[in-house]
């Protein structure tokens, strides 16, 4: 594979949450603003074909992205400045994969906002597990 295909391939993280498929699927979608990695907070509107808006810390509102597929529990996808997110949940043992695909991102992305992206599995790993334990 040559060098500029390898330095553009998807951005690819996979992390178990301990919960139900369902509820990771409901954390990640319905919560987003609460984990993601940014200063703005982050909201998908629940739909193919919804938007994905973010608000700035000082309140203004952003359409970031558009929701692309809605297929609760299994998998959502959607597209931003940044690329597109695939976002896959699976039944794993006694809890849920869920597994992240970044793709496009080398298009709008360099820097650190790069490596920020590629830490959100990390991010909403942590975050579903602190949910999980207020939830017991």
């Amino acid at each position: 594979m040559a060098d500029a295909e390898k330095d553009h391939e998807p951005i690819r993280q996979s992390v178990h949450v301990d919960c139900p498929i369902e509820d990771a699927f409901q954390l990640f979608t319905e919560r987003m603003a609460e984990w993601w990695p940014s200063e703005a907070a982050l909201a998908l509107e629940p739909f193919e074909g919804g938007r994905v808006v973010e608000q700035t810390p000082s309140g203004v509102e952003l359409d970031w992205g558009t929701v692309t597929a809605w297929d609760p529990p299994r998998r959502v996808e959607f597209t931003g400045d940044r690329g597109r997110v695939e976002v896959e949940f699976a039944v794993e043992a006694d809890g849920a994969r869920v597994t992240l695909t970044h793709t496009g991102w080398q298009l709008a992305v360099t820097g650190p906002t790069c490596v920020m992206l590629a830490g959100v599995a990390g991010h909403f790993a942590r975050f579903a597990a602190r949910e999980m334990m207020v939830a017991v």
